[in-house]
């Protein structure tokens, strides 16, 4: 099977793994050229109904009330995972430990993620193999400084994304929409990342 890699933005409820809750996951499916598969995305019912940080609203902009209708967390991981070994053409869940996990600061979301998979008893069906946008950023960042050219304004989503000349549709943050702009600006830096001569 050709290398595919998965793209992850994830909305909480607040800051912290295991107190607060992922409650919109968004993801891309690409193929090993940065391609775009499919995408999934899903709103979820917060375990901890009560914990929802006034903070984290004002990035994402979802109430606790247009929750009230969403999946559960075991529904949405499940819907996940089939989403994954259909469209990847995956057989199983180890199967799937050949994905490549991406994001934007995706320690963050990897971490939420985990606790997710530990609150609902399933064991992490994905390998350690994360490629962070922010890292990616900064290396070509330094080559770029080192040889006099115009280099991102910062390492946020945003700024890379500007620097790309790629734009964020909506005002506030949406799960899926970062989830592809992450994938979109991988492409890119990979991309470009072939021109450079040392």
């Amino acid at each position: 099977m050709s290398e595919q890699y998965l793209c992850i933005d994830l909305e909480m409820s607040g800051q912290t793994p295991g107190i607060h809750d992922i409650i919109q996951i968004g993801a891309a499916l690409l193929d090993e050229n940065f391609e775009q598969i499919s995408t999934f995305e899903s709103l979820i019912y917060p375990e901890n109904e009560a914990d929802f940080d006034p903070g984290s609203k004002r990035i994402h902009g979802i109430s606790r009330f247009e929750l009230d209708e969403a999946p559960s967390l075991e529904e949405t991981i499940d819907d996940l995972e089939s989403w994954l070994q259909e469209e990847g053409e995956f057989p199983s869940r180890k199967a799937m430990r050949d994905l490549k996990i991406c994001g934007q600061g995706i320690n963050n979301d990897i971490s939420f993620l985990k606790a997710s998979y530990e609150t609902v008893n399933l064991t992490w069906p994905f390998a350690y193999q994360f490629i962070d946008l922010q890292d990616i950023t900064l290396f070509y960042k330094t080559i770029l400084e080192a040889n006099g050219r115009e280099v991102p304004k910062g390492l946020g989503l945003n700024a890379i994304a500007e620097y790309l000349e790629m734009e964020r549709v909506r005002e506030k943050h949406n799960a899926l929409e970062d989830a592809e702009l992450t994938g979109r600006c991988l492409a890119e830096l990979f991309k470009r990342a072939k021109e450079i001569k040392l």
